[in-house]
């Protein structure tokens, strides 16, 4: 029976990648002139997707908005949505030199000379279209990429998601296994040093690798991985805002949050990243991604971190 549904889920994996690829090669016009309109409408109009969800968490966000102020994000997050699902499916047809074409780099003044020979942390979150987060290789040449990812529930999805992220310079690690892969590999791999990529806005479960910070005017609570790993190895941290420039562009911001030298409180990594993203946010709030349900978990004593924490369920 295995046998049978390994050969049954990789048809169906091939088969949605062969979609993804059609998909891939139309002209931009179509894509984002077409597609994207079409999807956004299916979304919003049609399926009402989490609509309640997405306009709950605007106005509990920013409560000084005015309901046209939070309606008129809540239309663009649907076409940044729709955006995000079409240029997702043509990471089919991605090749190094349409991710020059898609990718600019911002980076710090002496990016290269601070990261010579180290490993490196990179932190952002599920803002603007983070898939292309992986372009970093393209201008990172002596580090190998490590990407942490929380595995999808269907098993063909994931398949089909390993498929398209799939890239000789980078490695997608499933995040129960990431600390352990990590620490096997921390000398490099294939000669180059490491560059470990992490989203840190996840929903994060309440165990002791999250901590609470204060954050679009919720107590929040947020992975501390990042710095976890920074603190134990002396690894610099870099803030990485994705700025859209336009459908199908992104400009890569890089800010350095901690140099892997500097003695900081614990946590104290942490609330750079968390205070860089919320004013990400608030200049453009669209392109975060306000569908997930992002503050399922409050601290029920005041508590803003985990040793003092009681969930509910």
């Amino acid at each position: 029976m295995k046998r049978i549904k390994d050969i049954y889920e990789s048809v169906v994996v091939s088969l949605l990648w062969g979609l993804c690829y059609l998909i891939a090669i139309h002209p931009r016009c179509i894509r984002y002139g077409v597609f994207v309109p079409f999807v956004s409408f299916i979304l919003r109009r049609v399926a009402h997707y989490r609509e309640e969800v997405v306009m709950r968490q605007l106005r509990a966000s920013f409560p000084n908005k005015s309901e046209a102020e939070l309606a008129e994000i809540c239309s663009r997050f649907y076409r940044h949505l729709a955006e995000m699902i079409v240029e997702t499916l043509s990471l089919a047809g991605m090749n190094d030199k349409k991710r020059r074409r898609a990718t600019e780099f911002n980076l710090t003044e002496n990016f290269h000379e601070e990261i010579a020979g180290r490993n490196v942390v990179v932190l952002t979150s599920h803002y603007g279209f983070w898939e292309i987060a992986l372009n970093l290789y393209l201008v990172t040449p002596n580090h190998h990429l490590v990407v942490a990812y929380r595995p999808l529930k269907s098993r063909i999805m994931g398949k089909l998601y390993h498929r398209l992220r799939n890239n000789s310079s980078v490695d997608v690690v499933a995040s129960k296994q990431f600390m352990r892969h990590y620490i096997a590999n921390r000398n490099g791999i294939n000669g180059k040093n490491l560059v470990v990529g992490l989203i840190s806005d996840q929903n994060c479960p309440v165990t002791k690798g999250c901590c609470w910070h204060d954050f679009l005017n919720h107590d929040s609570i947020f992975f501390d991985g990042g710095e976890q790993l920074a603190m134990k190895f002396n690894l610099p941290v870099y803030y990485l805002e994705l700025e859209r420039i336009e459908a199908g562009r992104y400009r890569h911001n890089y800010t350095l949050i901690y140099d892997g030298k500097e003695a900081v409180k614990p946590h104290e990594i942490t609330e750079r990243y968390v205070r860089c993203l919320e004013r990400t946010i608030e200049a453009k709030p669209e392109y975060w991604m306000w569908s997930h349900r992002r503050w399922k978990n409050r601290p029920t004593d005041g508590a803003k971190f985990y040793d003092n924490y009681k969930g509910e369920e």
